[in-house]
């Protein structure tokens, strides 16, 4: 996947193939003219085009200069013009020898077939493949511009209900119409892709944090306001969707991390109630934690408590994995059973984040304590420091 700046270059190229090839110097000329415009990645893109070969700029250019020697060399041994695709396969088959096997294909055939390799036969919006490709090169851009970059991840809540109400058939038909609110809600310069299933992403280059939220808001809201078909009977009485804002060089520093970041986003939004947006948000703790497997129990105003496992612990909060899901906010007490002491560890604590796995049909949570006996902290902090 390519940025707007790389697919003009990649169209005055497909012209150039087609219309002055057969010319030498007209050929070098235009060569020229665009290398001026847009810089020596013209190298790079000409010979991918023509050889479907990847090579740095530099290296790139130096190819070009040699296949043009090349191509004068045999126009003169030959005594007649030749075509630029032909000097080039000569070169790299006989003289570079980076081709042991070609392929001679159509340049309209190779676009559509290009095309069709990267644009999700349902929706028609870019694949994942696409998607990846194109978010390292923007990164990269972005790290070199020092450009705002932003990503969203939307997810259909409840896709799997909606499928088992009404079937495949109408779900494939709710992710095409989905996928047209999103084309229609974006610029030419985002990349709206399908990551999977009923799963989509939005990269937006030159927007911030606040831009993408908009973004996905206005998206969100189109869909909460068309009818899709037997939307009511969906948990939330509606399509809905959910998503998830991160933002590079703010939130994350590589393409790997910004994903991570946005899903982390995305969880957020589910577990707050679904049908919005989240931004990513860095938990801030006051006190570094420890992993730790201790047992415990969540007790609220309606149950008598479950039992779970801790994952780790600070003198301020604890993550752990339980049964079911939580509002945040919600405030209940924990009992904790800590090694080697006979009394369990009682306070009450806030819930402060929800995540679901859905490997085990658990729930992450994360919870700050809000009171706790003078002794069971002095235990806890004692605790902690024989782990660290």
């Amino acid at each position: 996947m390519v940025d707007d700046e790389n697919t003009r270059i990649l169209g005055e190229i497909n012209k150039l193939l087609v219309h002055s090839s057969g010319d030498r110097r007209t050929f070098l000329d235009r060569v020229d003219r665009l290398a001026e415009q847009h810089g020596d990645d013209v190298y790079s893109e000409l010979v991918f085009v023509t050889a479907h070969l990847e090579f740095a700029t530099r290296t790139a250019k130096t190819h070009f200069q040699e296949i043009y020697r090349h191509w004068g060399a045999m126009q003169k041994k030959l005594r007649r013009d030749i075509d630029f695709r032909v000097a080039l396969l000569d070169y790299f088959i006989d003289v570079n020898r980076k081709i042991k096997n070609p392929k001679i294909i159509e340049i309209r055939v190779f676009q559509k077939t290009q095309q069709e390799t990267f644009v999700d036969e349902l929706t028609q919006l870019y694949n994942y493949r696409y998607f990846t490709r194109v978010l390292k090169a923007e990164v990269l851009r972005s790290h070199r511009y020092n450009a705002p970059l932003s990503l969203v991840v939307c997810d259909v809540d409840d896709f799997k209900h909606y499928n088992d109400v009404n079937g495949h058939l109408a779900g494939n038909k709710a992710l095409k119409r989905l996928a047209l609110i999103i084309k229609k809600s974006v610029r030419d310069v985002d990349i709206p892709a399908r990551y999977g299933g009923e799963e989509f992403a939005l990269l937006l280059p030159e927007t911030n944090k606040e831009g993408a939220y908009v973004i996905c808001e206005r998206i969100r809201k189109s869909v909460e306001k068309s009818g899709f078909s037997k939307g009511n009977l969906q948990p939330g009485k509606r399509f809905s969707i959910s998503g998830g804002v991160a933002t590079l060089s703010v939130d994350a520093e590589s393409a790997d991390e910004l994903i991570k970041k946005a899903d982390q986003a995305l969880y957020l939004a589910k577990s707050r109630g679904k049908n919005q947006t989240a931004l990513f948000e860095q938990e801030r703790r006051d006190f570094e934690r420890a992993d730790t497997v201790i047992a415990g129990r969540l007790r609220l105003a309606t149950s008598v408590g479950d039992v779970f496992e801790v994952r780790n612990i600070s003198e301020s909060g604890v993550l752990f994995n339980y049964s079911q899901a939580l509002a945040i906010g919600n405030i209940f007490q924990l009992s904790l059973t800590l090694p080697k002491r006979k009394t369990a560890l009682v306070c009450k604590a806030k819930l402060m984040r929800s995540r679901e796995l859905k490997k085990n049909k658990e729930y992450e949570l994360g919870a700050r304590f809000l009171s706790m006996r003078d002794r069971d902290k002095a235990a806890l902090k004692r605790f902690l420091k024989s782990l660290t």
